[in-house]
């Protein structure tokens, strides 16, 4: 089968939906999960390539008896099969599993429909309360990882340190001129620090790379002493390596990261069910082990105990829906 949170949350007017007396809302849901389960099936894009999702998918698949399918994707091509699919009137998945940037876009454009009342959306902290169609589960971290055989006790502790001249040459680095982590880190870099902070950056001549899985291995390995902007989730596949990832003082950048029912979704009470099942103890339970902060307080425990003090660690900021086109041109002057 296949800023910090608070300001998150006025920058996107993300609330609590209105509720509903409880005894309506579980007759409600009972009804939902029967339909849901009528249906049968779900198929579930999911532009982050996360195996979380797939996770996910089979959970709930053996919870409910629902045949669930998962097709990764870079989310800019999910997007672009989206439009396709329902330019065409031919809807083929029921969601779509993304960043909340890659969502929020795609909500402007009507592609989504609001999914209704979901039972486990009143456990959501209220920085992650989803309006609207788009339902976030987590948030990923972007950190910095270094090889403990190279770095020892001049390991930088926060992002400023990495102007020191000593590390000119030997930091690996996913691109900020492009969609994805690096963009991320420049983005919510160049918002606290300004573009000086970039300039003594790009003197530091970093050595871009889009395969961040290779990446990390290649600090593992020691061909480069840091890396950044290292992903969290992707942690506990490196245990017993010579990394060490922290998050430096300033703060970790951040994605929310969720899913929305696409507008005619074939399924729609099984992506309802999914939704619900994503904000549950099983699916916070699995991003939590996943290296994912969980939208329900009190999960980050289940993360593996290397991970647990990095999901508690400080949030440094989040990409602006509508803005990449901007901090890539900006990247892009930069680092050239």
């Amino acid at each position: 089968m296949r800023k910090t949170l608070s300001s998150f949350t006025l920058a996107t007017g993300l609330i609590l939906s209105a509720v509903t007396p409880i005894s309506a809302q579980s007759q409600n849901w009972e009804a939902v999960v029967a339909a849901a389960k009528q249906e049968g099936k779900l198929l579930v894009y999911n532009g982050t390539n996360f195996p979380v999702v797939r996770k996910i998918a089979n959970e709930m698949q053996k919870t409910y008896g629902i045949t669930v399918d998962v097709l990764d994707g870079r989310a800019t091509e999910i997007r672009e099969r989206i439009r396709i699919e329902q330019s065409t009137g031919r809807t083929v998945a029921s969601l779509s599993y993304s960043g909340y940037t890659t969502l929020f876009t795609q909500s402007q454009e009507g592609v989504f429909q609001d999914p209704g009342t979901l039972p486990n959306a009143k456990n959501v902290t209220s920085a992650l309360a989803s309006k609207g169609p788009i339902v976030l589960g987590s948030v990923g971290l972007f950190i910095l990882m270094y090889n403990t055989n190279l770095v020892k006790d001049d390991a930088p502790k926060s992002w400023q340190d990495l102007t020191d001249p000593k590390w000119q040459g030997k930091i690996l680095a996913d691109d900020f001129r492009a969609a994805g982590a690096g963009n991320v880190w420049f983005e919510s870099t160049y918002n606290k620090f300004g573009r000086a902070f970039h300039e003594k950056m790009a003197l530091q001549k970093p050595v871009f790379s889009r395969n961040f899985p290779e990446s990390e291995r290649r600090v593992a390995r020691g061909e480069y002493p840091l890396y950044m902007p290292f992903n969290v989730s992707e942690y506990a596949s490196l245990r017993g390596l010579p990394i060490k990832a922290i998050v430096p003082e300033e703060g970790a950048p951040y994605v929310p990261f969720g899913a929305a029912m696409l507008r005619d979704a074939p399924h729609p009470n099984a992506a309802r069910v999914f939704l619900n099942f994503l904000l549950g103890e099983t699916g916070q339970t699995l991003l939590a082990t996943e290296g994912f902060k969980p939208a329900v307080s009190g999960y980050e425990s289940k993360a593996p105990l290397e991970v647990v003090p990095l999901l508690a660690g400080k949030l440094l900021g989040t990409t602006t829906p509508g803005r990449l086109g901007e901090t890539t041109k900006i990247a892009s002057e930069i680092y050239k």
